[in-house]
């Protein structure tokens, strides 16, 4: 009875090892920022002014740095000041992207209707509604990996 409760204990620890050597997942984010239509002088080197009606591209890096695999995350992202929303630009793979007009309470695949779909008087809301964007991602990320998410604006 004494090797079999041994047996049991160390199947236990087995058990508890392979969990623990699953790893923890870590996201970090790193978000960067492109003038798509820069002028000559800025493509060579001269500092990058942003004026009204300048497009933008927002690359987001959605990191794995931990040891173990993340599942089903999810990256939310809002739309900065002074800025309007491009239709149709948010992209990222294998993911479902989701926008919101209200602060990130509710979120709708694109079009999002206004007030809500049914109501006679609902609507398509229009791209500057946008204030948050959302990226529900279907795959897994490994261990040191990464996810590119992206968006355009428009300076207004």
């Amino acid at each position: 009875m004494k090797s079999l409760r041994n047996i049991w204990i160390i199947g236990l620890l087995l058990i508890s090892a392979s969990l623990y050597a699953q790893g923890q997942p870590k996201l970090e984010i790193e978000i960067q920022d492109r003038k798509v239509n820069m002028t000559a002088e800025e493509t060579s080197g001269a500092d990058v002014v942003y004026a009204p009606s300048d497009t933008i591209e927002y690359v987001i890096l959605a990191k794995n740095t931990g040891d173990g695999v993340m599942t089903d995350p999810e990256i939310v992202d809002p739309i900065p000041q002074g800025v309007q929303y491009i239709a149709e630009s948010a992209a990222g793979e294998n993911c479902r992207i989701l926008f919101s007009v209200n602060q990130g309470i509710r979120y709708s695949e694109w079009p999002v209707r206004l007030p809500a779909s049914g109501d006679q008087n609902a609507r398509d809301t229009r791209p500057g509604e946008i204030t948050h964007i959302k990226w529900m991602i279907r795959e897994s990320i490994p261990a040191d990996s990464q996810k590119t998410l992206s968006f355009k604006v428009v300076v207004e």
